[in-house]
């Protein structure tokens, strides 16, 4: 294994429902020997991809454990409450990857409705940002933290249907930015990191196709150069950022097209 990717008893916290996306990452770093924990909002992780990751270590002890904690993650005692069962599971936590990604159109409605903002702001912005405080002690006990948040970052063909998920989730960009800054001095590093058609976001935006197929021919035809960013390069970058050689990557924004 090369040792800066080496992620042997580090713990990475991971935030939100198991998209292909998700699912790869966790794949990904347990390959690398992190326990990984994930935070399941929408109860979306099925037992066999945990007792797939944890047979894994039955068999070789470099690879890491997984589990998922099922919580709705709305009141400040439910985000305490699953941080501190997190960090007791496999000892602590070294990593923080936010990936509630907002798949989903948001359109701004035109018919003066705002009763989904409320929604947005609680589910995309506020909770990574309670859900950092909960973790941020942790990171700063064992100097060598890393936290990530993940962001859709629409193409030219959808972002107006995005419109109000860009303005809640961007918020997000500054916040790591002036984060870094604070947590520096604890070697807490601080990114976020956009990616633009991944397959569970083309067929959100279009759920009367059959296939991804299908999806991506009906978008090509508006942008030919459109090309999915596949989970598994999404994967290798979070790696990268969260293992000993991206410890010099801090308060950047990194994209994936």
């Amino acid at each position: 294994m090369d040792n800066s990717l080496n992620l042997h008893q580090r713990v990475a916290l991971i935030a939100g429902p198991m998209t292909t996306t998700v699912s790869s990452i966790v794949m990904t770093l347990t390959r690398l020997g992190a326990d990984c924990v994930i935070l399941d909002p929408d109860k979306t992780v099925a037992s066999p991809f945990i007792n797939q990751i944890n047979d894994a270590r039955e068999i070789s002890d470099k690879y890491g454990r997984a589990m998922a904690i099922q919580t709705e993650l709305k009141t400040p005692d439910q985000i305490r409450e699953a941080v501190g069962k997190a960090a007791t599971t496999f000892g602590g936590l070294d990593i923080y990857i936010d990936a509630n990604m907002i798949q989903k159109p948001s359109p701004i409605r035109m018919d003066g409705g705002i009763d989904l903002v409320d929604e947005m702001l609680d589910r995309h912005l506020k909770l990574p940002l309670m859900l950092t405080q909960a973790v941020i002690g942790y990171l700063k006990s064992r100097k060598k933290g890393r936290i990530i948040y993940v962001l859709n970052d629409s193409p030219v063909a959808k972002i107006k249907e995005d419109v109000m998920g860009h303005g809640v989730r961007s918020g997000l960009v500054d916040f790591a930015s002036a984060l870094a800054k604070q947590t520096s001095e604890f070697n807490v590093t601080v990114n976020t990191l956009t990616v633009a058609l991944t397959e569970e976001y083309i067929l959100a935006h279009d759920p009367e196709s059959k296939s991804i197929k299908e999806a991506m021919e009906k978008m090509k035809a508006i942008d030919p150069s459109l090309k999915i960013t596949e989970a598994d390069k999404i994967s290798q970058t979070v790696a990268f950022l969260v293992s000993p050689a991206g410890a010099t990557m801090n308060g950047q924004k990194f994209s994936l097209s």
